[in-house]
């Protein structure tokens, strides 16, 4: 490099490191300009007000945001007594609805009906707007205010708790736009207007781990009794929502015994014990009384989309089922492929493939195969590490967009997640590992007075379970083909882990 080349080079390098040094002076300046003015109260209320403010922008005001319909609404609108009101619903999924017709009751025998909270809601959203506007139509906007009402508080709490080690505004700050970065983003918010059960999954989520996050915080048994309170709530509205989720108030129990040995006093004790008693009743009971969210079409896929799919010898995997090698032909094979392999009522499949082999069969056959499970473990962080469903639109029809069109308003934490970051179990390993690092010495069996550590080793542990099982769930029951209509407490699971440890992080060295 010549000398000419030479000083381009070191006055790039002073103009960065003088880059660096107005930054560092203007954080310096406002820093102390609010010395004795931060809380994570404060922080907690601007993300709030931030994360409230997009939600109406994209909710509310033309032209308004949703998610199309991706055949699966038919069910919680017949139990909603709601339906469209153009018959022609090929096309659902390209376009957002907003209004549906509210259709009186009925004594059709033939509806289909599934209960749950997430229907609870819906029904409650109906009723409202008909109690405010008296006529037949139901504008689903209702149904966002709800999910707002109950999700910017969930947000708020979020925030806070992890803004709570942070000393300076410029950090708690950072922290603070962060959250509404991940957490405002479109691909979340937009699921308020639609009919799945993603957006009380994904307030549910945000309650569950704020309210295990906040026991971080040494305060009086009251205080932490409400917010055991919040977290066994938070835990009941997600395994109540759909069957599926029933497993969440076994694992929410286990969290409960953990914060038995959070303090000494004899109350706290029986509550905890209580809590994860009645948690755990109440998981047992949805497992048995909600409707299944899995058929038969899943049990097909759950072998060909999974077992077979992740088999290095589809024939010898087959012969562990004594199910004929010769239907290594189905491996990879799905009902929802443009010219199908089979039709599940052909006698032969029934007779001599589905017939074979149970769930729990497919259960047992990833437990003498863990390697295996970690494969398709690996294929669902790749399926659903974004949340938007790529063939359904965020757009009404009116607004004149092409079908399927997706808004790129605030849409910046999904893009990346789509397009740069690393989709692989190794992304999850890479997290675990850094909650792990960053609890440090902290971490304590016993009751300490500084517990921020263990509360917070403990709670992304919580996360991981939920994460890990609720794929498994998924593997188990419908291998790879509809990873992305539930797994979303997985994308979800892990974004919350990545941004505490961010907020961690950014702590620990004071980067901001």
């Amino acid at each position: 490099m010549g000398n000419e080349g030479k000083a381009k080079l070191v006055g790039r390098i002073n103009k960065v490191a003088a880059l660096f040094g107005r930054i560092a002076a203007f954080r310096k300046r406002i820093n102390k300009e609010m010395e004795g003015k931060y809380s994570p109260t404060l922080i907690a209320l601007m993300a709030a007000a931030g994360a409230a403010l997009l939600m109406a922008l994209m909710l509310f005001v033309p032209n308004c945001l949703g998610v199309g319909d991706d055949g699966s609404f038919a069910r919680v609108m017949n139990a909603a007594d709601i339906a469209y009101i153009s018959e022609t619903t090929e096309d659902q999924n390209e376009f957002f609805t907003r209004v549906y017709s509210h259709t009186p009751l009925s004594n059709d025998n033939t509806k289909m009906e599934i209960t749950g909270s997430q229907v609870a809601l819906v029904k409650a959203a109906v009723r409202l707007d008909n109690l405010i506007t008296g006529d037949r139509f139901f504008d689903i906007r209702v149904l966002a205010l709800l999910y707002g009402i109950l999700g910017i508080p969930a947000i708020y709490l979020l925030v806070w708790q992890a803004c709570m080690w942070a000393k300076q505004f410029s950090e708690g700050f950072v922290i603070g736009l962060a959250g509404v970065v991940i957490f405002a983003d479109v691909a979340y918010m937009t699921y308020f207007n639609s009919l799945y059960p993603e957006a009380l999954w994904f307030i549910g989520i945000l309650y569950f781990a704020g309210a295990a996050v906040s026991f971080q915080v040494s305060r009086n048994l009251w205080k932490d009794v409400g917010y055991l309170a919040l977290f066994a709530a938070a835990a009941i509205l997600l395994m109540t929502s759909r069957g599926e989720c029933a497993f969440v108030g076994i694992v929410a129990a286990l969290y409960c015994l953990r914060l038995l040995f959070g303090r000494k006093d004899f109350q706290w004790k029986v509550l905890c014990v209580m809590t994860g008693m009645c948690l755990s009743f109440i998981s047992i009971a949805c497992m048995v009384w909600l409707e299944k969210d899995y058929d038969e079409a899943d049990k097909f896929h759950a072998m060909t989309r999974g077992v077979l799919f992740g088999s290095d010898d589809p024939a010898k995997t087959l012969e562990e089922f004594e199910i004929n090698p010769s239907y290594e032909l189905l491996a990879d094979a799905s009902t929802y492929d443009y010219i199908a392999v089979t039709q599940l009522d052909e006698a032969v499949i029934q007779n001599e493939f589905l017939s074979k082999y149970t769930i729990g069969d497919i259960g047992k056959y990833y437990i003498r195969h863990p390697g295996k499970f970690v494969r398709m473990l690996d294929v669902a962080i790749k399926s659903c590490f974004g949340i938007r469903r790529d063939y359904c639109g965020n757009y009404e029809r009116s607004a004149g967009l092409p079908g399927a069109a997706k808004s790129i308003f605030w849409s910046g934490w999904s893009t990346f997640k789509n397009s740069s970051a690393p989709k692989t179990i190794g992304y999850l390993a890479v997290l675990v590992g850094a909650v792990i690092f960053l609890s440090g010495k902290g971490y304590s069996l016993r009751p300490v007075e500084d517990r921020r550590g263990t509360v917070f080793l403990d709670s992304m542990m919580l996360l991981f379970l939920i994460i890990v099982i609720q794929a498994g769930i998924t593997i188990v029951n419908s291998g790879d083909a509809e990873m992305i209509q539930h797994c979303f407490m997985v994308s979800c699971g892990m974004d919350v882990m990545t941004y505490f440890v961010f907020a961690q992080i950014a702590h620990k060295l004071s980067i901001f």
